[in-house]
């Protein structure tokens, strides 16, 4: 069964405790500190209690495996595994009582990501990526999802997520002359596992964080999607990410930004 494998064996194991700390965040919202000083970068204490549930699970199941997340210093160990954490991807999302926040989890077995976990516990919708497959998991049910291969450069969905990614003038003016399906959606992670299912195609973003990025790529991976930086590469530079549902479309928005 797809629960007792590894590494996926993890996310069923501490999915009971998850979700009573999720059902926190909807009564302990109310207070944040920011991480920044001239921009709202908010922390909760349910940020930083998740995190430490999850470091701690990890662990006490692979005690040799390193750990990258958000709130903490990373843990590093001499190992080939390596873990990426986002305790809550969307934090204003929460905040404000928006449904679309998630828990992320990411493995790494040196550069190359083995597994991928986006939790939406409101949506009450997860995504679990490996060996080369994505699922989703709702409504007790487990369905194999992919990206639209079939989507073109005329009917494609493009969206990015906050006005963050308008502060370049190359994508201001892609944007403002661009015709077609287009939405600034503010749904975070939501907008890569959507490409994963097939109903968004194009997502361009940057400003993120690496916990934001690299517990997804498999997720975008294996549903058949592209997933790369601006320059077409993986190294994320400033957090530039662009995404697309197939090939064709990746060529042709990665060639639309750096006109």
């Amino acid at each position: 069964m797809i629960k007792d494998q590894f590494p996926v064996d993890l996310v069923f194991k501490i999915q009971k405790e998850l979700n009573l700390l999720n059902k926190e965040c909807l009564k302990k919202t109310k207070f944040y500190k920011s991480k920044k000083k001239n921009e709202i970068d908010p922390v909760t204490k349910q940020d930083i209690k998740i995190e430490k549930f999850l470091r701690k699970s990890i662990s006490k199941l692979y005690p040799n495996h390193s750990i990258l997340g958000e709130e903490f210093k990373e843990k590093k160990k001499f190992s080939k595994y390596t873990w990426i954490l986002d305790p809550i991807d969307g934090t204003k999302n929460m905040i404000m009582g928006l449904p679309s926040w998630s828990n992320l989890i990411g493995l790494y077995k040196e550069n190359i990501p083995l597994m991928g976990y986006a939790n939406f516990p409101i949506l009450k919708k997860q995504y679990i990526a490996f060996e080369n497959k994505t699922f989703l998991l709702e409504n007790k049910k487990i369905l194999k999802i992919n990206s639209n291969k079939k989507a073109t450069v005329k009917n494609a969905k493009l969206v990015i997520n906050t006005f963050h990614t308008l502060k370049h003038a190359k994508i201001y003016k892609m944007i403002k002359n661009y015709n077609r399906f287009f939405k600034i959606t503010g749904i975070d992670a939501y907008n890569f596992c959507l490409i994963a299912e097939g109903k968004i195609d194009v997502l361009i973003e940057s400003g993120l964080k690496m916990v934001d990025i690299k517990p997804l790529v498999a997720i975008i991976k294996n549903s058949g999607a592209i997933i790369s930086d601006w320059e077409g590469k993986m190294i994320f530079k400033g957090g530039k990410v662009l995404v697309a549902s197939n090939k064709k479309l990746h060529n042709f928005f990665l060639k639309s930004i750096n006109k």
